[in-house]
């Protein structure tokens, strides 16, 4: 059977409460992955994941501190008590 572990649980309502905000990001990566595993019904074990990964959607990308202000607003309005904080800049690669 798929085990979600706690800390995938609380990955998943951060998730939702960046979703619900309108913060124009999409997922990706792994847990987007056991979601659609799970409700597809594979039920064998998959790896355990640390991390939330997503793109930014937008014709410009706001600075490291916009966005890290747009997810905590995020998260106080789910009443999620984490704080947010980069570790890593983003990659930003301009094909234009």
């Amino acid at each position: 059977m798929m085990n979600i572990s706690n800390e995938e649980k609380l990955m998943y309502k951060v998730m939702k409460a960046i979703y619900d905000s309108g913060i124009p990001v999409s997922f990706k990566g792994s847990l987007v992955l056991k979601a659609f595993l799970l409700e597809s019904g594979y039920t064998k074990d998959t790896r355990h994941t640390v991390d939330i990964d997503a793109n930014w959607n937008g014709k410009t990308t706001p600075t490291m501190e916009q966005i890290t202000e747009s997810l905590q607003k995020a998260l106080d309005k789910a009443k999620i008590n984490l704080d947010v904080t980069y570790f890593r800049t983003i990659g930003l690669l301009d094909l234009n």
